[in-house]
């Protein structure tokens, strides 16, 4: 590709080689990302690796250009669920002698849903029982980009892995409803 094709290439829904310069804050919130100078981050469009409301608003655009937007919660990680805050009693957990859980504590999470997440917080301790949050932290949260577009191209074979192949694309799970295991016992939140 020469550098005049290179100037002219416009993104696409998938395989395109992304890699940016940004910085992205919670709306009305902190900063994330880039708050001392702009990070940077390259993917490859389709494979579900950053949230569906990003790689939306860069479709269409190319090298060089800045662009500054929003992107709403139900694009970004998804609203927050009420059927995600579940109440387990305490003896649900294993937790080392000598420590002992508090609000805000983030704990591992095994699941049987791949989209579920990694982890949850806890958001209260009660006599008996405690409340996890298994919405993502940033769940309901609209998110504001400042970015450049430092590179954008077809991607080569190089730039994608076999396994995102073998796992099909669009695999955007920000926002749904995952299957919890605590203790041993499975439970659909849908």
């Amino acid at each position: 590709m020469t550098a005049s094709e290179a100037s002219d290439y416009r993104i696409a829904e998938s395989s395109c080689y992304i890699k940016i310069r940004y910085s992205v804050r919670v709306v009305g919130g902190p900063v994330l990302k880039g708050a001392q100078e702009p990070e940077l981050m390259d993917f490859v469009t389709g494979y579900g690796h950053v949230i569906r409301g990003l790689e939306k608003r860069l479709v269409g655009h190319g090298s060089g250009e800045k662009l500054s937007f929003t992107v709403p919660a139900e694009e970004a990680f998804g609203t927050r669920h009420h059927e995600l805050l579940i109440e387990k009693q305490k003896s649900d957990f294993h937790f080392p002698p000598g420590m002992a859980p508090y609000p805000g504590m983030e704990l591992p999470l095994i699941t049987s849903a791949s989209e579920a997440p990694d982890t949850v917080i806890i958001r209260e301790v009660r006599d008996n029982s405690i409340v996890i949050d298994c919405n993502h932290p940033l769940a309901g949260a609209a998110l504001h980009y400042d970015l450049e577009i430092v590179e954008a191209r077809p991607a080569r074979s190089t730039d994608v892995c076999g396994e995102w192949e073998q796992q099909g694309a669009d695999r955007q799970c920000c926002g749904q409803v995952p299957e919890i295991v605590l203790g041993g016992e499975e439970q659909s939140e849908n």
